[in-house]
């Protein structure tokens, strides 16, 4: 585990998930992705080396161990709601604009979960979202057209001729994946890269992580040729689905899309996501994103 904040992060969504008695309604209550309730559980298992919940047809069962964390940390978050409730009041007051630039594939994948918390703090901050590539987004930020951005890492200019902080706030695993019946037939014929040119592959196009992509691919020596590029993972996910192909997601994706990963030899990119910003020129709203988002 990296640090402090890590642990406290997990140990919160255990606290929701076994406050409401399951992974689905804490993510709907708190407006976040149930997957990465599921995967940030799994990972403070793993740290503490306890098992703490069990799934069952009436939503989840806590271990006796779980139920004993949940015990500590019940009394501790619910003053930690009453101070937000009496700070809430000061953040109302908080008005003014900011302007975030972002991938479409990010802002599908963590960004909500960012606004929702940053809107519950201080609502009457009017948040405008621009996504594009890569290189774009880039020059709205020395442009100073966004205040800040959250994009790929590492950023793609991050020379010293630009005052920029970045800051790493997030990682995802990347993987192939295809429907289940697909998963069914083919599978156990496809264990690693090379055994993937005798199949139909839809891939993103032209992006940062296409290119991660392809750095693993050069360094293997392989070339892959793929039927189609798709610049949204949703509308690959439901063309692989209705169709005998196989794409490349996050595997949070695979997941919420019902998708099957499927397991090669090699490993593929972890995606690294950072926070960008000007370390001079950053406003006062901008300053308060950035602080919600490193101290998540």
């Amino acid at each position: 585990m990296n640090n402090i904040r890590d642990i406290q992060t997990l140990l919160y969504d255990f606290y929701i998930v076994a406050k409401e008695n399951g992974y689905s309604k804490a993510a709907n209550k708190y407006s976040l992705q149930q997957s990465n309730l599921s995967r940030n559980i799994q990972a403070l298992e793993e740290e503490l080396n306890l098992k703490l919940l069990n799934s069952s047809n009436k939503g989840i069962e806590l271990t006796l161990d779980g139920e004993r964390i949940f015990k500590e940390l019940e009394p501790i978050y619910e003053n930690m709601n009453k101070i937000k409730d009496v700070l809430s009041s000061d953040n109302n007051e908080v008005k003014g604009e900011i302007t975030i630039g972002t991938t479409r594939n990010i802002a599908d994948n963590i960004l909500s979960n960012y606004l929702t918390k940053f809107y519950s703090l201080y609502p009457n901050v009017n948040v405008n979202i621009i996504t594009d590539s890569a290189s774009n987004l880039n020059s709205y930020l020395v442009d100073h057209k966004i205040d800040l951005l959250i994009d790929y890492l590492p950023h793609i200019n991050s020379s010293a001729k630009y005052d920029f902080e970045v800051v790493g706030i997030d990682s995802f695993k990347t993987c192939f994946a295809c429907s289940n019946k697909f998963y069914d037939e083919y599978s156990k014929n496809i264990k690693n890269l090379k055994d993937l040119k005798k199949y139909k592959l839809i891939i993103p196009g032209s992006s940062r992580r296409r290119q991660f992509l392809d750095e693993i691919l050069q360094s293997n020596n392989i070339k892959l040729n793929p039927i189609m590029q798709m610049p949204d993972s949703k509308l690959m996910a439901d063309f692989v689905k209705q169709n005998d192909c196989i794409g490349y997601f996050i595997e949070e994706e695979v997941i919420d899309y019902d998708l099957k990963k499927i397991e090669l030899e090699e490993e593929l990119p972890i995606n690294n996501i950072g926070l960008i910003y000007p370390k001079k020129l950053i406003n006062n709203i901008a300053q308060k994103f950035v602080e919600l988002i490193i101290n998540k």
